[in-house]
């Protein structure tokens, strides 16, 4: 699972790109298919398991026509095995800290 802050090899000085392996793995190159490259927007996140998955529900919270009331769209849905997990969440605490050393302290909406 990389760590880094975008699936883009950060490019050395002169521009080359410079993808790190990790150490004593074989170097992973991410492919993304071209209708697949711009991703899907997602502001709410529902994660559920069973005893052989973790399922996390990428979501667009829409208004649903009733007051009081909105829709969760599931715009991507990903299932990762039970083993992914702790390296799942240890990207992401790397990436926020980074994230956050870089452009400020993310506060919680709500």
């Amino acid at each position: 699972m990389s760590e880094q802050p975008n699936p883009e090899p950060d490019p050395d000085p002169d521009g080359e790109a410079n993808p790190q392996p990790a150490p004593g793995n074989k170097q992973v190159q991410v492919v993304v298919p071209d209708d697949q490259k711009h991703g899907d927007y997602a502001n709410f996140l529902v994660v559920s398991h069973s005893p052989h998955e973790f399922t996390l529900d990428f979501c667009q919270l829409l208004p649903s026509g009733e007051p009081g009331k909105v829709n969760a769209e599931v715009v991507s849905r990903v299932r990762i095995a039970p083993t992914m997990v702790g390296r799942v969440l240890n990207a992401l605490n790397t990436n926020l800290s980074n994230y956050e050393d870089r452009f400020g302290q993310v506060k919680a909406l709500g």
